[in-house]
């Protein structure tokens, strides 16, 4: 059927760092039982045993149900880096380019994990808890990035006042889609959820699980949506409590979603995947990321790498990222680009899925400047023949994040 074919092709062209099922070494996160128990089935990513979609629901419908409701992601795979000490702001600021030092507490920033040659080592989300800051980084990269921290704590932090911990003893759960809010509200019913402003976090006693849980109002699929820290032996239970809450038809609010509708939701959305779309030699200039820089930062750098980025900000560079539509087949990360006269390779792609709800090929890709531009047609070879890739602004649909009145 037509239906299973747009199935199987979202399938093929995942991250390459998803896996089929079948290593021994995985890593079961605390929900894994849960996720097998409702229809899950397992592939490994980032050395984590995690669900690729769930049966009876499939991406297409748990991609929808995010957009039109909401879903629960299980992201416990990525990684909690915290730091404290006097000297902690310096050392962050060192790392990555964001004005760490004005965050007010209980904010968050997303940022770029820097190294010395201008390049990304990782994006992450930084929070300023008060006492300490902490850092969420992704799966596939959180032993380099510690690596990373240590050898700067090690070398020019050596002797200073700042202190790493890394932390593994959670789950962590998005809740994401325009219905998250009206779910998680029903399960924190001694809490305004209006009060929690985009990119805002806080600790909480959820006392219908009975643990203490960091809330951070974000997310990875442009909707309104949460990111709870919960303690391992109680996130069955919110699993269990969340997925419960129905609306007024009877309509269950939030069901779960695996990595495949992560994937295409994110893409529609515009955001990178680290590992995809951003690499260790690409500057925050190539990569469209110069919005992440604070302004003070970028009056007085100091960052790893700055004088990279401050050079490529000045003369600009051959490579930038950008999305692009096709009809059709999807493109594969890894395909080449050529000119228009499909003479000459001008970039490659990095990203690529069929978007569920515009109903066509999305991507994303670096081009040669000035072919980066919007509405520009490049081509791209498909069983050796040419068909168009059209250049569009990302995101490809609308992100609705929250706007506290």
């Amino acid at each position: 059927s037509g239906k299973k074919m747009i199935f199987r092709g979202v399938k093929k062209i995942l991250p390459a760092s998803i896996r089929s099922f079948g290593s021994t070494e995985m890593i079961k996160t605390p929900l894994y039982d849960w996720h097998v128990s409702h229809g899950g089935k397992i592939v490994e990513f980032a050395g984590y045993a995690l669900p690729i979609d769930f049966k009876g629901e499939g991406i297409i419908k748990e991609h929808l149900h995010t957009r039109n409701s909401a879903s629960l992601f299980d992201v416990t795979h990525m990684g909690n880096i915290k730091i404290f000490g006097e000297e902690r702001y310096n050392f962050i600021e060192r790392l990555t380019v964001g004005d760490i030092k004005e965050l007010p507490q209980g904010n968050t920033n997303l940022s770029l994990i820097m190294n010395a040659t201008g390049g990304i080592v990782d994006d992450t989300m930084i929070t300023n808890m008060g006492d300490h800051i902490s850092m969420i980084v992704n799966g596939a990269c959180k032993h380099k990035d510690w690596k990373h921290f240590n050898n700067i704590l090690e070398g020019e932090f050596s002797g200073k006042d700042v202190k790493l911990e890394y932390h593994d003893d959670y789950a962590l759960i998005a809740i994401q889609g325009p219905k998250a809010a009206q779910a998680l509200q029903e399960v924190m019913d001694d809490v305004d959820l209006k009060e929690l402003g985009f990119l805002t976090a806080r600790m909480h006693n959820i006392k219908k699980i009975g643990g203490e849980c960091m809330v951070s109002r974000c997310g990875y699929t442009g909707e309104d949506g949460f990111e709870l820290k919960i303690p391992v032996d109680v996130a069955p239970k919110f699993a269990d409590l969340i997925t419960s809450i129905k609306d007024k038809e009877g309509n269950q609010l939030v069901k779960p979603a695996g990595l495949g509708a992560r994937d295409t939701l994110r893409l529609e959305s515009g955001l990178c995947l680290y590992g995809n779309d951003l690499w260790e030699e690409i500057s925050p200039v190539e990569g469209l990321l110069v919005w992440t820089m604070g302004k003070r930062r970028k009056k007085e750098w100091g960052f790893l790498g700055w004088e990279r980025v401050k050079s490529d900000k000045e003369n600009g560079v051959k490579r930038k990222r950008c999305g692009f539509v096709t009809e059709g087949k999807a493109a594969r990360p890894g395909a080449d680009l050529y000119d228009e006269k499909g003479e000459k390779i001008v970039g490659k792609v990095t990203s690529g899925t069929h978007s569920p709800l515009l109903k066509q090929g999305i991507g994303m890709a670096y081009l040669d400047v000035p072919l980066n531009k919007a509405k520009t047609t490049v081509m791209m070879k498909v069983m050796n023949k040419f068909k168009p890739v059209v250049v569009k602004k990302m995101p490809f649909v609308p992100t609705r994040y929250y706007k506290k009145e």
